[in-house]
């Protein structure tokens, strides 16, 4: 006889009353607020538990982590490679503690600007003075230079990565094979004997030697106005065409402009040659993913999916592909600022310092452009980590 339930809806108890709940022994009934005795987890506090980090701000203080040690490792390249045969020609090889020694030397006097006294060109001053002089020129071009390439190689890449005509694809890698086996410098000497006499005639002067007009021109007006000193540096901010508008000098800061666009011009194209070698292939992996090609099959038009989907996609991998071709980005614009003799810039300084043979001399430049690559990098990856959090799973 099968059991039924009663009025209170549980099953009848076989002694006559009802069974009710089942019932728990008394040493494992759950205490309040808790599971019962023995399979109670212990809590910990909130006010000493132990609270775990997200997996984005662990990533970011392992990066931080990082750089002093990328950093430590490029002086040691930097002391091996210039330092160590300077002492090793001058009879005085060092053995293990002196290495370390000099070594460390190095380091307090890479972090404390002490790098000794320029004497080369017209300058007699210290390294610090001399980079102070020089940084504005190039990091002016560079705020050029950088917006157009941009404006260049995302379209560009995007168009040639997605297109499955070869009328498209084909062109665009020619252009930038052929900008990549051309060198920089080549292109800038082009360029530079292309525009001469033009720019010569409608500007009486010429489109090379700096970011200001030449030795000629100003003394064809009366001189060296007091804000340009060496021939080359602008007062107050170092930058020529800020320096140029706040005297009010608006002819020099129109020659400033052009001669900084004709520069930034050459530079962009340069670098969108080498961008689109590694931008190209990205956007070919992302117009296959799953989800595009599902979109692909319901009926959504190649335009949307490029420019609303695969454009986003693709977005934190152009970003670190610019960091991580940021040395060649440099690369190229010191190849364009020696081939435009410009008189200020990082461009001239490299070229100086390595046909004066001495090349202790660009150890403390290459430990700014380091300190600039590494950060560079790293915020380059926090932008790209904001924009696709999926990143962090394959790191």
């Amino acid at each position: 006889m099968t059991d039924s339930p009663n009025e209170s809806g549980t099953l009848p108890d076989r002694t006559g009353g009802d069974a009710g709940p089942p019932s728990v022994p008394p040493d494992r009934r759950p205490e309040p607020g808790g599971q019962s005795g023995e399979d109670a987890p212990t809590r910990p506090s909130r006010a000493g538990g132990r609270r775990h980090l997200s997996a984005s701000t662990r990533y970011v203080l392992r990066r931080l982590a990082l750089i002093p040690a990328q950093l430590l490792f490029v002086l040691l390249l930097l002391y091996v490679a210039f330092t160590v045969p300077t002492q090793i020609a001058q009879q005085a090889s060092p053995d293990a503690l002196g290495f370390f020694r000099g070594f460390l030397q190095v380091l307090v006097n890479d972090f404390t600007g002490n790098w000794g006294n320029a004497d080369f060109l017209r300058f007699h001053l210290p390294w610090t003075q001399v980079y102070a002089y020089y940084i504005p020129p190039s990091i002016q071009i560079a705020l050029f230079a950088l917006p157009i390439a941009a404006a260049l190689a995302y379209p560009i890449s995007l168009l040639a990565g997605w297109s499955r005509r070869p009328g498209l694809d084909a062109p665009a890698q020619f252009s930038t094979l052929t900008g990549a086996l051309v060198p920089v410098f080549v292109v800038g000497l082009l360029v530079v004997n292309a525009l001469f006499f033009s720019y010569l005639g409608w500007l009486q002067d010429v489109p090379n030697q700096g970011l200001l007009p030449t030795a000629p021109w100003f003394l064809d007006r009366g001189g060296y106005p007091s804000w340009i000193i060496y021939d080359a540096v602008t007062q107050p901010t170092g930058f020529p065409l800020i320096d140029a508008v706040i005297h009010h000098a608006w002819v020099v800061a129109f020659i400033s402009l052009t001669k900084t666009l004709l520069q930034a011009l050459v530079v962009a194209a340069a670098y969108v040659a080498i961008f689109f070698r590694h931008a190209r292939a990205v956007v070919r992996s992302a117009r296959e993913e799953p989800y595009i090609t599902g979109a692909r099959a319901r009926g959504i038009s190649e335009r949307t999916l490029l420019w609303r989907h695969a454009a986003r996609r693709v977005t934190p991998s152009f970003l670190l592909v610019f960091a991580l071709t940021i040395p060649e980005y440099l690369g190229v614009q010191f190849a364009v600022e020696a081939a435009f003799t410009d008189q200020a810039g990082f461009g001239n300084l490299v070229f100086a310092d390595l046909t004066s043979g001495i090349l202790t001399d660009i150890q403390p430049l290459i430990f700014l452009l380091a300190i600039v690559i590494l950060v560079w990098t790293f915020l380059v990856d926090l932008v790209a980590l904001r924009i696709d959090p999926r990143g962090l799973a394959g790191r």
